[in-house]
């Protein structure tokens, strides 16, 4: 397997798409009114439209203010994109502050949210604080999240400050292609790496991914469901 840096970066790539979803034109309106009453997640909502340019004018400095707006009135999802931004996704508007990344992304990861964890992390690990940044791993994979369980197998792979595990490596990298779309390469890497195991770790490897059973919590959920949870707060909040 590729060295456990490359690895996290294939990982962070993986799970771009979980930094949130668009929106419609249709919900943009009633987005806009419930932001003007302080509505944190309608402000985080409108956020994500203004990234994506799903019904408005894409515009990242809109989307930006809104996400601290958001993050400001307690919003986790809102705060989570505030530290992606900080994170590098907001090139052009705001200069990469890693420190304050980890500081936003910390608040929705302690929220339950998956692929913040994930994040976390990946931070926590670059950082050179391996050992927490495993345990956010850890929380993020067991929620299902793929790119956590990609970077945990390349964590067991020979991370530094973490005892290598090949049945670990093989377990969750076999359980995150499940979860993805692999190539003939990722495949092939498997098949080899777990025709060199001793029989001990096969069957453990076979354990982990036989009890392997992933509990998302509502805020993921939410999070992934995008344009739909934007479509329930609207519908949640007619006539009031």
């Amino acid at each position: 397997m590729r060295p456990v840096i490359k690895m996290i970066a294939a990982a962070a790539l993986v799970t771009g798409a979980g930094c949130g979803n668009a929106q419609t034109t249709t919900l943009i309106p009633s987005l806009e009114r419930l932001s003007k009453s302080g509505n944190a997640e309608a402000i985080y909502q409108l956020g994500m439209a203004y990234q994506t340019g799903s019904g408005v004018t894409e515009d990242h400095a809109k989307a930006l203010d809104a996400f601290r707006k958001a993050a400001g009135l307690g919003d986790p999802l809102g705060s989570y994109k505030l530290g992606c931004y900080y994170d590098g996704q907001g090139d052009g508007v705001i200069e990469s502050d890693a420190a304050l990344a980890l500081k936003y992304k910390l608040v929705a990861a302690e929220a339950g949210y998956a692929l913040a964890q994930h994040d976390v992390g990946v931070l926590y690990a670059q950082s050179g604080d391996v050992p927490t940044g495993l345990a956010w791993l850890e929380k993020s994979a067991a929620q299902g999240w793929s790119g956590g369980l990609m970077t945990l197998a390349s964590v067991y792979n020979g991370a530094a400050g973490v005892k290598p595990d090949a049945a670990k490596t093989a377990a969750y990298f076999q359980l995150f292609l499940v979860r993805s779309e692999p190539n003939d390469k990722q495949t092939a890497w498997l098949k080899d790496f777990v025709e060199h195991l001793s029989n001990g770790d096969k069957r453990r490897a076979a354990k982990i991914v036989r009890s392997y059973r992933p509990v998302p919590t509502e805020l993921t959920l939410k999070a992934l469901s995008g344009q739909r949870a934007a479509q329930a707060l609207v519908e949640s909040t007619a006539g009031k």
